[in-house]
């Protein structure tokens, strides 16, 4: 499986950043962590998707 890199703007770097800590951080509730990997996916996606992709 070949590894792809993803652009993305500071402010998504950002709010990735603080979306691992929560996915990271085993004392939070399943259901959060859950919801903030869902949206660290769907950030992924959109970069994804939007023309920015970099080989």
């Amino acid at each position: 499986m070949q590894r792809t890199t993803v652009k993305v703007t500071q402010h998504e770097l950002q709010e990735l950043k603080k979306l691992a800590g929560i996915i990271k951080n085993v004392r939070l509730p399943l259901s959060q962590r859950r919801i903030a990997k869902s949206q660290y996916e769907t950030i992924i996606k959109y970069a994804k998707h939007s023309d920015r992709l970099i080989m």
